[in-house]
């Protein structure tokens, strides 16, 4: 699952942000009485996505001009002026990925006109991204509504979609209990944005990638055509991406960086939870080698055909012993 937390940093905290960007952390004061959509924000930085299937990115926004004429009490507007803020524009917006959960620390400062206490900290080897001045017309509805909500609070961490939908290379569909499904390029899965996972080594993350394009290379070669899926659910929240898609015989395939049990088990759950929506004629784990026979055994005995590389750029597939349902 993917999240981004939308915060606005208003001119008052401009000093504070450098410090925490050079420092890798950020703060608030407390989340006592912050509301229920802050509440969701809080809960989720606390446990990010236990699984870690896609990472956590923080989205710092600084400095918002209305359209003009500007409406009565911008930017406190009423529910009905939103559209005010569709047609904003957003002076500068960063870009950082969750290195570790919420936590409090009530005795060290960082900043040097209050605490903070209620602070997370961000991946130190990931740069940040940072661009602007954008219109807020480019970002998602849903994303403007955290934005708005967040800068009404004071900068208070508000729940929101991924920054920016990858552009579909074939049509959106609608799946099962109101998700959608948009294939998407693979190359996209080489970029950091999708790749980083927080949880994990950036040797095992760039493994994975590294497979993943050479298994694409492998495909091209037969002329067949690879991509990966994004799957939003119902209120644009939660979405997951898929590893590989091949195209032609819409099988869907989960990498691991690893032929170990625990990485097999996690790519069996990620299967069958993503097959719910994407409805492959077939599911498959695509690995760096051939895992032991049991596991083997344990995965085409669930209708998962198993793909291995054999040697570099070269795999290998042990069909799976049941339709899949």
């Amino acid at each position: 699952m993917s999240r981004s937390v939308y915060i606005y940093v208003g001119e008052r905290a401009e000093r504070n942000f450098g410090i925490g960007m050079r420092g890798n952390i950020w703060g608030w004061k407390t989340f006592t009485g912050s509301g229920t959509l802050v509440a969701q924000a809080e809960t989720w930085l606390r446990d990010p996505d236990p699984d870690r299937d896609e990472p956590t990115w923080l989205i710092f926004v600084r400095g918002i001009t209305p359209p003009r004429p500007a409406p009565k009490g911008w930017p406190r507007t009423r529910d009905e002026d939103f559209d005010a803020w569709t047609g904003a524009t957003l002076h500068s917006v960063t870009q950082r990925l969750l290195h570790a959960p919420l936590y409090e620390e009530h005795v060290k400062p960082v900043w040097p006109d209050d605490l903070y206490p209620y602070r997370v900290d961000l991946e130190p080897d990931e740069p940040d991204d940072t661009f602007g001045p954008i219109p807020a017309a480019d970002l998602a509805e849903d994303a403007i509504r955290a934005i708005r909500h967040s800068a009404l609070q004071k900068g208070w961490p508000v729940l929101g979609p991924p920054l920016a939908d990858p552009p579909p290379i074939a049509p959106d569909r609608k799946a099962d209990a109101g998700a959608v499904i948009r294939t998407i390029a693979l190359e996209r899965n080489m970029t950091r944005t999708f790749v980083r996972r927080p949880g994990q080594t950036l040797q095992a993350n760039r493994s994975e990638a590294e497979l993943v394009s050479r298994y694409e290379t492998y495909l091209a070669e037969q002329g067949r055509r690879a991509a990966r899926n994004l799957i939003t659910l119902p209120g644009g929240l939660d979405t997951f991406f898929t590893d590989v898609f091949d195209l032609d015989t819409e099988e869907l395939l989960e990498a691991k960086s690893t032929a170990g049990r625990e990485h097999i088990r996690h790519a069996i759950g990620q299967l069958y939870d993503y097959a719910r929506y994407v409805r492959p004629r077939s599911r498959a784990v695509l690995l760096p080698s051939r895992p032991k026979q049991d596991l083997v055994e344990l995965l085409t005995d669930l209708g998962i055909v198993v793909v291995y590389e054999h040697t570099p750029g070269k795999f290998t597939r042990e069909p799976a012993h049941q339709a899949v349902s």
